[in-house]
């Protein structure tokens, strides 16, 4: 069977089955059975004790893994697109939101983490590259993510990332420090309407979460020709081995869960937690470094006031060196401009959705089983790091009135969290 071209891509409605890759290797196959969806592995792969499972929720068994209806399992349906993108998808395929295997079949052969989704017989390749970095500068970005996002099937791009803001594949070319080779990365851009200074915003905290410790992806702030301004964030579910692209499997909290994405708001932290640690340690890693790495993710974006911080932006990943990690932070936001200063945090942690101070913190990640002496050493060295950074509010771009409003936030949050805060 060959591959629909692209003028033909409502043919993929009729195609019955699809392949899925596990890195380079054929793993299994997703194949429609009577209104139900079956995904069943390979015999080859599954009778290789060396070869992984496709993700921790399809764990290597002969019996046929079966949805109900037009639905995948929850990991492949976690490897769709969203937003913009997935409309893109549904309009050129000329299908519905839960006809999960055409869409998979559109736009599967490059998605977050290792795991591919192609057309039976047809080898997987990896996507040409949107834009380089090199390039943004003469180009109109908003003229470059509507042909990613267009409905011509000729045009749109067959690439499957999700997230709320418009997103492209990207070479990064140089360095953000101007240091090594960086590899491939995504382009993001503000949208047209409604998110002033977004990526301006992501760029900032992504750094200042890298100030206060915690891992995050290099980032590098772009400009068109026009003037817009695009945040290049390197990818780290991919690694460069020589002139050779290698996938790294990664999985986020809803799929961890075998949960379908529309769950990512209804999530617990305290589920969360659990989930990534599990994985982490099957995966050989620290479960006790699993926590306080979501412990720091937690405590950070509520300084912050990131109230989306949701399911799906939590994850967990085989580093380069095959030990399972939670990943760096990603997607990280200040989302109270945009909400009114009235936007909670989206999961609750036992309970609470606001004012996660540092009793709640300490009493709750207790109970997850970190030490309360490590879960004070984090939230301290949170405390005495980000204070420097609300002097710094102003590189956001924000007017004077948000910025001021903002540190106001961050001020009373850096203390509810800190060493006898009177505020807790």
């Amino acid at each position: 069977m060959t591959e629909p071209g692209v003028d033909d891509l409502t043919a993929l409605r009729h195609q019955d089955a699809a392949d899925v890759y596990k890195g380079e290797r054929l793993a299994g196959r997703l194949v429609r059975d009577v209104g139900d969806t079956l995904f069943r592995y390979d015999t080859s792969y599954l009778d290789d004790q060396d070869a992984p499972p496709v993700a921790l929720s399809l764990p290597k068994q002969e019996a046929a893994f079966r949805t109900a209806g037009e639905s995948v399992p929850p990991f492949f349906a976690g490897l769709l697109p969203e937003g913009a993108r997935l409309t893109a998808v549904v309009s050129n395929t000329k299908t519905s939101l839960d006809d999960h295997l055409t869409l998979l079949l559109a736009v599967g052969q490059d998605t977050i983490g290792d795991v591919r989704v192609v057309p039976v017989g047809v080898p997987p390749a990896n996507p040409a590259t949107t834009i380089a970095e090199h390039d943004v500068a003469g180009s109109d970005l908003l003229e470059v993510f509507a042909a990613a996002t267009s409905s011509s099937p000729s045009a749109f791009e067959r690439i499957a990332l999700p997230g709320v803001q418009a997103k492209v594949s990207a070479a990064m070319l140089s360095a953000p420090v101007g240091t090594a080779r960086l590899g491939p990365a995504i382009l993001k851009l503000t949208p047209p309407t409604g998110y002033d200074r977004l990526v301006e915003n992501e760029h900032f905290f992504l750094r200042m979460a890298r100030g206060c410790g915690i891992p995050t992806p290099p980032t590098q702030l772009v400009h068109d020709r026009t003037g817009r301004s695009g945040l290049l964030v390197s990818r780290f579910d991919r690694v460069l081995d020589g002139e050779r692209l290698r996938r790294l499997a990664q999985e986020d909290a809803c799929q961890l869960l075998d949960r379908y994405p529309a769950a990512k708001y209804r999530l617990k932290v305290e589920d969360v937690a659990v989930a990534l640690a599990r994985a982490v340690v099957a995966g050989g890693g620290s479960r006790l470094q699993a926590l306080r790495r979501v412990l720091e993710l937690v405590a950070f974006n509520y300084v912050i006031g990131n109230g989306d911080l949701h399911g799906k932006n939590f994850s967990a990943r085989s580093n380069p060196d095959g030990i399972w990690e939670v990943t760096p932070a990603y997607d990280i936001v200040c989302t109270q401009p945009y909400a009114g200063f009235r936007d909670p945090m989206a999961l609750t942690l036992y309970g609470r959705a606001n004012r996660l101070d540092r009793r709640h913190l300490v009493d709750s990640f207790t109970r997850l089983g970190l030490r309360p002496q490590a879960i004070e050493v984090s939230l301290d060295r949170l405390a005495a790091l980000a204070p420097p950074w609300v002097a710094r509010l102003a590189e956001t771009g924000f007017s004077s009135s948000i910025t001021d409003r903002l540190a106001e936030m961050m001020e009373i949050r850096i203390e509810q969290i800190a060493p006898g805060s009177a505020r807790a």
